[in-house]
């Protein structure tokens, strides 16, 4: 049975999958349900530990792990697909070595698509094939054999495939700045090294960025994302660092006649590349899967945007990913809240108003002191207070004049 999180069930919906049953015998449903899940795995929001020689002597039974590499298929599933007996002489199952240890995968057959099981591992029985995938370490033998159930695994998608399909569902111009990049595996080492190697040196520099963190709006309560945030926010950026800028607001999205995979590559690309962890085809998937809510943080070096996104996967369970802002991308203007909810600024939390929030709040008999009594009941700042926003007040009052002027001229025609 398929785990029935939001995303999975609205993309077995969306093929025509039903989620309780087999692949086997659902026709050209699983293949379909297949193409549109694999980018979630990019954002797979349970932490897997990537099996490695640094990880594998310490892997233990229940560890969710991440796993490539060249295998063997043993025991080759043959139609019609049937249950696992639980015997590994009988039963399929993928192998292969980790430094000194073997590893084995093993997987139940009914759940594999077509293609799969009559082709891909008949395949790899007769010579090695690189999977990639994510599973349950079921056991660690006294001689350092690691088995492990596999929940999804299949062929990397190459870098090839995964532009062709972008490709395919673009209706506009492919935006400045695409590289190989944007259409990574998230679940390649190989790839995700190169990552990691650009992102160090992107590390050397000191230049401030604003970045847009993103979340899975349906799983957070009210005012949960801002507290998550200033909290990893203080713990990963220096008291004597801070003057930083913080905003949340839901992120909508509006195709307009706009294919999403266009919308996710103009969101994503600049010349020179935006710093981020997306890519492509994983935010096309969140943005058909998701309501996304946004926050964005303002002031950040590279290096502490790096801590802040590890801090975020490590703590929050409907963080989604990030990227840098540039408001001069129309759809960072466009979608990206203007305006700071906050500034932090050394060890004091200045909740951000403009003029006419104020007089709003004032006429509607709101408490003032509640929000700032919220803030220091929570202890994470030393002082919390009021601070306007002078631009944003002054931005509001030239509409509103403007709105006036206008009511005016249409009176006196």
């Amino acid at each position: 049975m398929l785990a029935q999180t939001n995303a999975v069930a609205t993309a077995a919906r969306r093929a025509g999958l039903d989620g309780t049953r087999p692949f086997a015998g659902q026709g050209m449903a699983p293949g379909e349900f297949v193409r549109i899940v694999r980018p979630l795995f990019e954002t797979w929001d349970a932490e897997a530990v990537t099996l490695s020689e640094g990880t594998a002597e310490k892997v233990h039974r229940g560890l969710l792990v991440s796993f490539e590499g060249a295998m063997r298929c043993n025991n080759p599933p043959e139609p019609p697909l049937k249950e696992p007996t639980g015997v590994l002489t009988k039963d399929p199952y993928l192998a292969f070595s980790i430094g000194a240890r073997r590893v084995v995968v093993t997987f139940d057959p009914r759940w594999l698509t077509t293609a799969t099981a009559t082709t891909t591992l008949h395949e790899a029985a007769q010579e090695p094939l690189v999977f990639s995938g994510i599973g349950t370490v079921a056991s660690v033998s006294a001689g350092g054999r690691i088995r492990i159930s596999a929940l999804a695994f299949g062929q990397p998608e190459t870098l090839a495939q995964a532009q062709l399909e972008y490709a395919k569902q673009s209706l506009v111009p492919e935006p400045p700045g695409l590289t190989w990049m944007d259409f990574r595996n998230e679940l390649s080492k190989s790839e995700l090294s190169q990552l990691h190697l650009g992102q160090s040196r992107e590390r050397e520099t000191v230049s401030r960025k604003s970045i847009a963190l993103l979340f899975d709006e349906d799983e957070v309560l009210p005012g949960q994302i801002d507290r998550d945030v200033l909290t990893q926010v203080s713990r990963v950026v220096p008291e004597y660092r801070r003057d930083l800028g913080v905003a949340v607001a839901s992120l909508l999205f509006n195709d307009n006649g706009v294919a999403v995979a266009d919308l996710a590559a103009h969101f994503l690309a600049r010349e020179p590349a935006l710093w981020k962890t997306l890519t492509v085809p994983g935010l096309t998937t969140l943005i058909k899967s998701f309501n996304i809510a946004v926050s964005t943080v303002s002031g950040l070096s590279e290096e502490q945007a790096a801590d802040l996104d590890a801090a975020m996967r490590e703590t929050v369970s409907s963080y989604l990913g990030c990227v840098e802002v540039d408001r001069n991308l129309p759809l960072h203007d466009r979608l990206l809240p203007p305006y700071d909810d906050y500034h932090v600024a050394g060890a004091e939390l200045r909740l951000v108003y403009s003029a006419a929030r104020r007089l709003q709040d004032e006429a509607n008999g709101e408490d003032l002191e509640e929000p700032l009594n919220e803030w220091r009941e929570r202890g994470l700042f030393r002082t919390v207070a009021w601070e306007e926003d002078l631009e944003q007040s002054a931005a509001e009052e030239r509409d509103e004049s403007m709105l006036i002027q206008a009511w005016l001229n249409s009176q006196s025609e």
